[in-house]
Order: C-alpha cells, then structure tokens, then sequence
C-alpha cells in the first residue's frame, strides 16, 4: 500500500512537471494553438475510495493550456479554433448586432460623434424652436384676424368706397410703412375711428388687410396690376415683391412694352429692367405688336436710338419707324424727320435703299428725309479707310443670331442638314453638288464656303452656299488644289492651310481668300508641315493645332501647335497638346480651345484636352463616352456638340454634349447623329434665312 501510493504519487509529479515546463515555454504548436496534454489517467484505488480522484485543474488553471482529452485518445492534436483557450492578438470577432469596424455600410448614415453631433444637435434644435415660434404667431395672429373679422377690439375702420373695413392700428403699422406714418404722427387720421382712403378698390384693400395678419394673398393674372399699384402706394413691400416676380415671369412680345411703362410709373426698377431686357432682345417680334403702334413719340424717338436692339439688320429698324409713322399718319407726320434720324441709313444696304426706302412715299414726300438716305447711298461709296472717319450713323446695333449647325454630306453629298440646338431638330439642306472627300467648310457672311477635297484628282472650285436666300454657286477656289486641309474665317477672310495633294506628304502651305475683293492670297507658311489637322479663329488670330506629315499609315501623328497674327502676318509655335491626334474636333470656346478626339496613329481616343490662351498650355477634361477616330464637333455656346464620327468598326449612333462650364458629358440617347462620318460641319447664322429652308 505504501510502495504503490509512493510510485503514483512520483507519476504525477513527473506529470506536473512537464506540464509546467509547458507553460513556461509557451510554445505553440501548428496553427499556433497550444499542444494539447495527454490526460492523467485515474490512480489505481480511486474507485475503490482509497484516493481521492485527480482534479483536472492542471491544465485549465495553466495560462493558454488547452482542455484535457478523451483517455481513449491520448495522443496531441490541433485545436479547434473555437474551443482554444489562448487568447489571440487579433481583434475580437464582433456580435451579429455590434456595428462593424471600418466604413460605414452602404445605405447607412455613420452616426455624428463629438463637436459634430454637437453641432447637428443644436441645428435641430433652433429649427424646431423656429417652427414653434411661428406656429405660435400664426396662431396669435389667426386669432386677431378672427377678433378682426367679429370686429373685436378693432380701433380703426378703413373706409373704401361704400365698404367698411374693420382691423387694428397695431398690425396695420407693423405691415405698412404708409399707416406706420399715418398712425404714429399727428396727422388726422391718427386719432380718427374712420379713415377714408380714395381712389382704392375695395376687394385689393381688403386683400392687403387680410394680408397684414395672415401673410397670405393670391396673386394672378387678374390682380396683379391692381395689387401692385396698391402695395406700392401703401408701401407694403412683401406684396410688392410679390407682384414683381410674378410680372417678370408673364414678359412676352404682347405685354413687355406695357409691363416696362407699369414698371416706370410705379417705381420697380428690377422690373423696368427684365421688360426692356426683354423689348431689345426680341425687337424684330415686339415692333409688330399692337403695343408698339400705341406708343407716344418720346417712347418711340428712345427705344429706336437705343444700340442694344437687336436686328437682323438695320432695315428692320427703318420698318419699325415707317410702321408706326403710318399708324396715324395725319397725327405723326409732324414727327417724321425725329422718328426717321434714330434710323442709321448708312448701315442698310445698298440695294435695299435704293429699291424699298427712296420709293417710299413718306420719304418722297419729305426733303429732310430723303437727304438721310441720300447720305447713307452715300457711305457705301467711300472707301474703307473713308468709311472709318464717319461716325454719325454708322454705329452698329446689337446683332440678332440664330446659331445652327450645319453638316453637308461630303462622301454623300445628298446628306446635307441643318442641327438645331435649341430643339434638337434635324432639317434638310438641297445641295446639287457632287461628293467631296476630305474637304472643309467654313462659314463667314450668311455664306458656307467649301474647299478642297478630292474625287479621283483635287477638285478646284469653292461651293458656296448662302444660307439666307437659299442658294447655291462656284468660285474660284484655292490656288493650291489638296485635300484633307483645314479652314477657317476671320475679318471677312477665308484661311485655308496645310493638306496634301493626292499621295503626297503633308504641306507648309497657308493661303487666303479676301471675300470683299473675291480674290486668292498666298501668305507666309506655317512653321510645320501638316494634313488632317485643326485650325480655329480665336479673338482675331489663327490657331493651328495637330494633323499628321502626311496621309498615309507611316506620317507621323503630330501635338505641335502654332499661331498666326493676321496684322503682323507672322507664325508663333505654342505649347504642344498633350496627346498627339488627328481627325479630331478643334472648337474655341471663351478663351479656351478644345481638341477633342481623334486618333494618335494607334487607334481611337476618347480624351478631350483645352488648350488655355491666356497661360499657353494644355489641361485634360473628362474624356468622351465614346472614341472616336474621326470626330465631327461644333460649339455653340458653352456647349460642343459632337454630331458625327467614325470609331474604326462603326460610326457614331447618337449625339454627345460636352458642357465647359461644368466638364460634363452627355450621351443624348434620343438623337440620332448625322449618319455621313466623312461630312464637313461648321457653325452658321440662320437669322433672316428664308423660313421654307428651316421648316423640319
């Protein structure tokens, strides 16, 4: 019994030892969890009592000791992750309620903590007690408007017409300056229970009262003016204010000349300004109303010697005073020669005045009238230098546009139309014209020029087409017959540069064509051989921007760019683009000139860079939703529309829009692109233009 109890005592301290041995060791086995202890198998006698039974203490009390095992297997084995006892150094792995580490999930709010939710707080706060205070007064003043209405406590009765008005001083004070005044001094009506007021409509000034306690009042077309003059004799401004913007929305062609002579007569200058605004940008539409035939003469004499009119051309201002002259001939004649000296007869044309204005009776009939147009057959007679020195009469107006863009066919001559920007309509172009390849276009003078291009051999004529009357014919064209140049308009001249002649490289070549004189000048060349390239007017100077040396598939595809100075007739290299191209859109937009598209020599781009005139250097923008290989674009605006265009294995479906203002694209899934991708496209002024062409 001793011997055995002595040798099962030494067995478990041999156990013990090698369990703390572990525990200082610390050493982890695979999958870094502890290895776990054979567990102590029962000293003999200890079902028979004779010893107590074994405490597994010895491996739960060890620090990072895992649990015994089954005695059937004695063996060590890896833990399983969730029954190890070692605590990691990894972070806990959060409750399925807990929130998350890290970022918020999307569609929840990460909660505001510290000086923000403070922040927040107190925001919350203020508008709730905002909302209460003025739920408050409305209720106060809902109240007083019903004591008003039950004439309780009323200390004054307003007497309109036949009507009586109750209400009290206090709040009619406290919402009109005028009864403020009326009220606190010593006039009459300040210690009188009636107070008489003259020449008011009963329902407006019951309107204004109800207004003065509840804040509310209906404004439409059939009180406006009423309301208006009202609060303005009265000096209740919100109502005022209210009537003012509810007249700037309702300005058209029919009122606008009444509206501006309210606004004068009553004092609201931001009025007067939105209807005159109005008068002078929609003249040619305001002077065939019945408002203008109705006007006096001082009214006439100043809006016909306004600048800011804008016209198509100054026979229409000559239509305008002969209109109104006729009216009431017999009572107007007396004003004829100061209605007639507002129209500047210099800038009309020539044909005009000598076919329409001298057979006009009225001005037959009268010497003073007829030496004006007499003087103005005379300007266009003078030279240009002469022209200069006269300045009576010769001031121009504002100019009247109406922008479109127009693509002619190129390939498929067929294929020619105008693009409205305004309402994204498409409208047919008669062009009798044969096929163009790598022509260009440019617009100057109700005139569409286009150069260049080729069929089999370099073609030698200029196509024109004036846009105003509808017509087309030949001139003589480059002296340097070439495809795939670039053009462009300035001062009434037509620029063509560089291209290629069929096979050959890329050329330095840069000519002129005077549209006055309808005569061909070479100029100084460009300082860089170039074909396929882009060229734009720019505040009276000529930008040259990438192209390739030559048209076939090894000319280099170049990012130089260069500019030419008209009056000094001098070339200057420029900043190079960041991305060489060619075939692409070249557009000037408020100091800023923007290439967009193109091909590099190995494929499509959708980049778009601007080039900044003012620091001389290039700036990415947002890429296009599309590339394009060859790109057809126009700016109208701060807008570029890119209405054609070739990708390599199709063309452009629909139209893109670039905004510069805000470096966004639009994809205008709605409208289809013009379907020629080899099609020539420039910006023109249709205002004037027979209206048959534009019909869609």
């Amino acid at each position: 019994m001793g011997e055995r109890g002595e040798a099962e005592k030494g067995r478990e301290g041999e156990r013990g030892a090698q369990a703390r041995g572990v525990a200082r060791k610390g050493g982890r086995g695979r999958g870094g969890s502890l290895p776990r202890l054979a567990s102590p198998r029962p000293a003999p006698g200890w079902r028979s009592g004779l010893l107590p039974p074994p405490a597994p203490r010895l491996c739960r009390s060890l620090p990072g000791a895992a649990r015994p095992s089954s005695p059937r297997r004695s063996s060590p084995r890896r833990s399983s992750p969730r029954r190890s006892s070692p605590r990691r150094s990894s972070p806990r792995r959060p409750s399925p309620r807990s929130p998350l580490p890290g970022p918020a999930r999307p569609g929840r709010r990460m909660a505001a903590s510290g000086p923000e939710k403070t922040t927040n707080k107190k925001k919350t706060e203020k508008k709730l007690a905002a909302r209460e205070e003025a739920k408050l007064l409305a209720g106060f003043m809902g109240v007083m408007n019903t004591m008003r209405k039950q004439k309780t406590l009323c200390d004054v009765i307003l007497m309109v017409q036949e009507r009586k008005i109750p209400a009290h001083r206090v709040v009619l004070a406290a919402a009109s300056h005028f009864f403020n005044l009326m009220f606190t001094t010593n006039m009459l009506e300040s210690k009188s229970f009636e107070v008489e007021l003259k020449d008011a409509e009963p329902d407006i000034i019951e309107q204004l009262v109800e207004f003065a306690y509840t804040a509310r009042i209906s404004v439409n077309s059939n009180n406006v003016q009423s309301l208006l003059d009202a609060a303005n004799q009265y000096q209740i401004e919100p109502v005022k204010k209210m009537c003012v913007d509810f007249l700037k929305e309702q300005v058209d062609a029919s009122n606008c000349l009444g509206i501006s002579v309210l606004a004068e007569c009553l004092d609201c200058p931001e009025l007067k300004a939105t209807a005159d605004d109005f008068i002078h940008q929609h003249f040619t539409e305001v002077y065939k109303t019945d408002e203008f035939l109705q006007l006096d003469v001082k009214r006439v004499t100043h809006l016909l010697n306004q600048d800011t009119l804008t016209v198509r051309a100054e026979d229409q201002v000559y239509d305008a005073a002969v209109r109104w002259l006729k009216y009431d001939e017999p009572n107007r004649q007396p004003y004829m020669v100061d209605i007639l000296a507002k129209v500047r007869f210099p800038l009309i044309s020539k044909n005009f005045l000598s076919k329409t204005v001298q057979a006009e009776p009225l001005i037959q009939d009268n010497p003073e009238c007829l030496k004006m147009v007499i003087s103005g057959m005379r300007y266009h007679l003078l030279s240009p230098e002469d022209r200069e020195e006269l300045v009576e009469g010769t001031r121009p107006r504002r100019k009247k546009h109406d922008y479109r863009i127009a693509l002619f066919g190129g390939s498929q001559p067929q294929s020619c139309r105008y693009f409205n920007p305004k309402d994204y309509s498409w409208t047919d172009i008669r062009c009798p014209f044969e096929k163009r390849r790598d022509a260009a276009c440019v617009f100057w003078d109700n005139v569409v020029y286009i150069l260049g291009g080729s069929q089999l051999f370099p073609i030698k004529r200029m196509d024109c087409y004036n846009v105003v009357k509808d017509s087309w014919y030949s001139k003589l064209g480059p002296p340097t017959p070439r495809d795939s140049l670039a053009a462009c308009a300035a001062e009434g001249k037509i620029y063509t540069s560089g291209g290629s002649e069929v096979g050959n490289s890329a050329l330095y070549l840069f000519e002129c064509y005077d549209t006055r004189t309808e005569s061909w000048h070479t100029k100084p060349c460009m300082l860089t051989q170039r074909c396929s390239h882009g060229m734009v007017e720019a505040n009276g100077l000529i930008y040259v921007c990438g192209g390739s040396l030559g048209n076939n598939v090894s000319g280099r595809v170049l990012n130089s760019c260069e500019v030419y100075d008209p009056a000094t007739e001098t070339w200057t290299e420029l900043c190079p683009m960041i991305e060489a191209r060619k075939n692409h859109g070249l557009v000037f937009v408020k100091d800023k000139i923007f290439a967009v598209g193109g091909q590099n020599g190995l494929g499509g781009l959708d980049n778009v860079e601007y080039y900044d005139i003012k620091l001389n250097e290039w700036k990415m923008v947002s890429p296009m939703p599309w590339k394009g290989v060859t790109v057809k674009c126009a700016a109208v605006g701060s807008t570029v529309y890119v209405l054609a265009g070739f990708q390599g294995v199709g063309r452009l479906g629909h139209i893109l829009e670039y905004n510069t203002e805000t470096d966004k694209w639009v994809a205008n899934s709605k409208v289809r692109a013009f379907p020629v991708t080899s099609c020539l496209i420039c910006v023109v002024d249709t205002c004037g233009a027979n209206e048959e062409t534009l019909e869609t």
